[in-house]
């Protein structure tokens, strides 16, 4: 039982059975069936009882007992098909073949048990469609017993979900008809609110800030070697000086300092190397995907899931960046494939691997230690053909980063030079590419020149390292003339808003920032959602109207704010605690956390927040007058509970309650 017909076709076709059936294929003593995603959704409330259909606090909380499930409608004729096939009297045994994952498990576990069947399970698992890993997996299936752990996470975060959304869903709805809102249904969920919020907060960060202006200054010194530019900057009390509060401070200097010489303090050169990026994981490659193609989350995950079922790519929602030792052995496989396939360009790289043949990928990229379910996004060992368009795309980025990985270090000569003039230091950096290395296949993404930069200091710190190659050779101690100083006028920015690619950071980091790539072995079992499921986290808030899609870049609407500054309960806005349940499921899939205990707690959990919701006082729709525009304010909640503000949302007026009174 596959999780999709075309898995369900390479499957038949790799175990020899003929034909392309319309719902099964069936031969050599074996059937091939298939889901289409999901066959069976649970019961609404009030299919469990009429009086649960009515939204109304007494009916609060809603605990099920048991879970109870249907066939979704649009799919039932298959689900009829592959329920008949469960219990078949000649069927002896069950191979659940669905993806390999927690959502997988759930699908196939789901089907098993409304169709009421009962015969001996085996698991059939592998992160490749091609023949041979077909193959090979199903001479390796395990019994199901096997994955008693998986299955039992996969329906304790399908049940949670529904626990909290309906009862949070219902609650917040509740409150807001009591204040008097006119907005439908106010959806809450176990991840999607805190993911909103994550955004609503970097939003009102951007309305709240006020620019303050600041002024730089740049020089220009000629030297017999050549010109270069540097900027003013004062070491003071362990702090570094590089902005003027007033435009009067920055004019005085420039014109203390006009026609005074320069001369060489200091000029130091370091070099650094730079190792090949890890492997892609799902949300690296989505993250990649969207800084260099503007993809979403879900176009790339869509893209990656194609090439997958065309065999070209491994099973692509893992949350590991490295090998096995099994995979390791395999990689000169998918190099072979690589060279046979249509990417030309890769040719030169490809030759300068056989120069030095054998080759072996380092232990930085191979630790069966830092995988799961799945390693690492690779190529497999099928040459890809007839590929274009953005597929290929994608397919580019996992080669060519697989590709580096074989490269040596990228290597730099950092310069920085020091120049003094009348006691007064400007500073120069200089970047200079010694060995491309690995970053000749695997180029680093930079920013188009077009693109524009938010912060005037990181722009022209871009600016300055961009001077590759540009400095002059000069020594410590020589003269320079100042050829032209030049005071800059720019203002503090505010944070900037959250592209796509930034959004799944925050997710995959529970909140925290996790740039550094390093930390993430420490924070793997946290964050919103799974690789798997962020995607279509974010979808669900777009078309819940609570975030929209502006180019690259996602904003919150008024309802997601309204919804996140009128919601009482911290817990349902708090990316760490859903970190923790996350953290809980993983420990549960490896046998370390009970499904009852867990469960036990999502009950107690709802339970409270339901009160707490009741409880809280209403947010009133209508307060005081506005200051600047005379419209009635809104009363809000603050993040901190028990305090509230008006804030008139044309004006983004702000004021503490008291006081409005």
């Amino acid at each position: 039982m596959a999780e999709k017909p075309s898995m369900g076709r390479a499957l038949a076709e790799a175990l020899g059975l003929p034909g392309r059936g319309r719902s099964l294929i069936e031969g050599n003593g074996l059937v091939v069936t298939w889901c289409v995603g999901h066959l069976v959704e649970a019961l609404n409330p009030e299919g469990y009882d009429p009086a649960w259909k009515a939204w109304r606090w007494d009916r609060l909380p809603i605990f099920p007992e048991p879970f109870r499930y249907a066939p979704i409608e649009q799919t039932k004729e298959q689900f009829d098909v592959v329920a008949r096939l469960l219990n078949r009297a000649d069927i002896t045994e069950v191979v659940n073949a669905t993806d390999a994952g927690r959502e997988g498990e759930l699908i196939f576990d789901l089907v098993y048990r409304l169709a009421g069947c009962a015969k001996p399970v085996q698991r059939f698992w592998t992160s490749s469609l091609t023949p041979e890993a077909i193959q090979a997996a199903y001479g390796a299936m395990k019994p199901g017993e096997a994955y008693t752990g998986l299955r039992d996470a996969a329906r304790s975060r399908q049940e949670a979900d529904w626990l909290v959304g309906i009862n949070a869903t219902r609650a917040q709805t509740l409150r807001m008809r009591r204040a008097g809102a006119e907005d439908g249904v106010w959806s809450v969920g176990r991840v999607q609110t805190p993911t909103l919020a994550l955004l609503v907060r970097r939003e009102l960060e951007i309305r709240d800030f006020k620019p303050q202006p600041f002024w730089t200054l740049r020089a220009r010194f000629a030297h017999p070697n050549g010109v270069y530019e540097g900027r003013w900057f004062r070491e003071q009390e362990g702090q570094t000086q590089e902005r003027f509060a007033t435009e009067a401070e920055v004019q005085a200097l420039a014109a203390t300092l006009a026609g005074k010489p320069g001369r060489i303090r200091s000029a130091t050169g370091r070099t650094e190397k730079k190792k090949p990026e890890l492997l892609y994981d799902l949300t690296a490659l989505q993250k990649e995907a969207n800084k260099r193609f503007g993809f979403t989350a879900e176009g790339t995950l869509g893209l990656a899931q194609n090439l997958y079922e065309k065999q070209l790519i491994s099973y692509p929602r893992t949350n590991s960046r490295h090998l096995t030792e099994a995979d390791a052995l395999k990689a000169p496989q998918w190099i072979k494939a690589l060279a046979q396939g249509q990417l030309t360009e890769l040719g030169p790289f490809l030759d300068q691997l056989r120069k030095r043949w054998p080759v072996k990928l380092d232990k930085r990229f191979v630790n069966d230690k830092e995988v799961e379910d799945h390693a690492a996004l690779v190529p497999t060992e099928k040459p890809a053909r007839g590929l274009a368009g953005d597929e290929l795309r994608i397919y580019d980025l996992i080669a060519r980063r697989f590709l580096g990985a074989y490269f040596p270090d990228r290597v730099e000569t950092k310069t920085t030079i020091i120049t003094e003039v009348a006691s007064e230091t400007f500073k120069t950096n200089g970047t200079v590419v010694k060995e491309e290395g690995w970053s000749a296949v695997d180029p680093p993404y930079r920013r188009k020149k077009a693109e524009k930069v938010a912060d005037p200091a990181e722009a022209e710190e871009e600016a300055e390292e961009d001077s590759e190659g540009g400095l002059p050779v000069v020594k410590k101690g020589e003269a320079v003339e100042v050829a032209a100083l030049q005071p800059k006028e720019g203002k503090t920015t505010p944070p900037k808003r959250m592209s796509e690619g930034d959004l799944l950071s925050a997710m995959q980091g529970a909140g925290r920032d996790l740039d550094d790539e390093a930390l993430r072995g420490a924070m793997r079992d946290c964050g919103l959602g799974t690789p798997a499921t962020r995607a279509n986290m974010i979808e669900t808030l777009i078309k819940r109207a609570y975030i929209e899609r502006k180019r690259n870049i996602l904003l919150p609407t008024d309802k997601g704010i309204r919804l996140i500054q009128g919601l009482p309960a911290e817990a349902l806005r708090s990316a760490e605690l859903t970190g923790t349940w996350e953290a809980r499921l993983e420990r549960m899939r490896r046998g370390e956390e009970t499904r009852e205990a867990f469960m036990a707690d999502i009950r107690r959990f709802v339970s409270a927040v339901v009160e707490e919701l009741q409880d809280a006082p209403a947010p009133h729709v209508h307060g005081a007058p506005c200051p600047a525009c005379g419209q009635p304010m809104r009363i809000i909640p603050s993040t901190r509970r028990g305090e509230f503000f008006h804030r008139c949302l044309p004006c983004n007026v702000v004021e503490p309650v008291a006081k409005a009174h």
